[in-house]
């Protein structure tokens, strides 16, 4: 009984489940990506069934999807950031005007760009996505299309690949990328070697999309003083600019509130406080910024989103035993 005892200390113990690591699984991702999936595919049969930019029920199918995107927007690693998915979902800001050349381009009677699903992977991810379809829905220079011209095929096929992408993202979390999170520690992942590195690349997909509010989000139409940029707004088009942000903020809060529940009470105090100052901008597209009272009210929120950042910073790090890692937010 001695020498079964005394091999039977010799095993590995089993993982120690990190309850940080499974809040986030079980009540972000797998959640998230299940309603992100079912919301793509309904985007794809409403393109199908009425193409034309006129459609409501087209665009209706567009906003639940883009609802949908922003409870996972954050998760900017792993299966998002493999085969460049997430810039495919969401080519978000463009500075340089590139949706708008690219769209033009494709836009030709016969172009095989809209007719092979092959051809049309291969185009910008400017024209893919979100936001390509948002144009073509929403902006009056694609918006005039008929169900037999280019413009119909197009949303037809950038919803399909849309889904396409959806479902392989969900896909690599529910076969491959989860359990890694999970099992880190574990001798056979070479991913994570302990839960500290699992923590630390959620906490730093949080700290870094909250910066991304920052400075695109909210940074962008804001401008300058003597030049407000109210076009550079995400969602201009569609009206949804204050809804975005406003879900985004949500999502950070969920994903903050997984990390860390009973240790993060000033972030969860600052979270609410931010929530509230959105929810009050009256300024779907962020065109106010060009008066004085709406600058200074996105200028405010814009402050105290900063300062939460701050607190989640040291409040979340102490808490999961974490630093701030490096992203590409910080510049590195």
């Amino acid at each position: 009984m001695r020498l079964l005892i005394a091999a039977l200390c010799l095993l590995p113990l089993p993982l120690r489940a990190d309850p940080a690591i499974d809040r986030v699984l079980d009540d972000v991702v797998t959640p998230g990506f299940t309603s992100f999936v079912a919301a793509t595919g309904a985007l794809e049969r409403a393109a199908q069934a009425d193409c034309r930019a006129s459609s409501d029920g087209l665009r209706g199918a567009w906003n639940a999807a883009m609802d949908a995107w922003l409870s996972v927007a954050d998760l900017r690693f792993g299966p998002l950031e493999d085969d460049a998915r997430r810039q495919i979902i969401a080519y978000w800001p463009d500075k340089s005007g590139h949706r708008t050349k690219a769209l033009a381009r494709l836009l030709t009677p016969g172009n095989p760009g809209l007719a092979d699903a092959g051809l049309f992977r291969q185009q910008p991810v400017s024209v893919r996505g979100l936001y390509g379809i948002e144009a073509m829905i929403y902006d009056p220079r694609f918006n005039g299309y008929g169900p037999d011209d280019p413009g119909c095929a197009l949303v037809r096929m950038a919803a399909a690949d849309l889904d396409e992408t959806a479902r392989a993202a969900a896909e690599a979390w529910d076969t491959d990328f989860a359990a890694t999170l999970r099992t880190a520690g574990d001798g056979a992942n070479a991913r994570f070697l302990d839960e500290i590195e699992a923590r630390q690349v959620v906490f730093t997909a949080l700290l870094a999309s909250i910066q991304f509010d920052i400075n695109e989000r909210i940074g962008l139409p804001i401008g300058t003083v003597e030049t407000p940029r109210p076009l550079r707004a995400e969602g201009r088009l569609s009206g949804r600019a204050q809804r975005n942000l406003e879900l985004a903020l949500a999502a950070h809060e969920r994903l903050a509130m997984a990390l860390a529940p009973d240790d993060a009470l000033m972030t969860a105090e600052d979270f609410e406080r931010v929530r509230f100052m959105a929810g009050k901008l009256d300024d779907p597209d962020f065109s106010g910024v060009e008066t004085p009272t709406g600058r200074f009210r996105l200028e405010a929120a814009q402050t105290a989103l900063t300062l939460l950042r701050t607190v989640a910073n040291e409040e979340l790090s102490a808490a999961l035993g974490v630093t701030m890692g490096l992203n590409a937010l910080d510049g590195d």
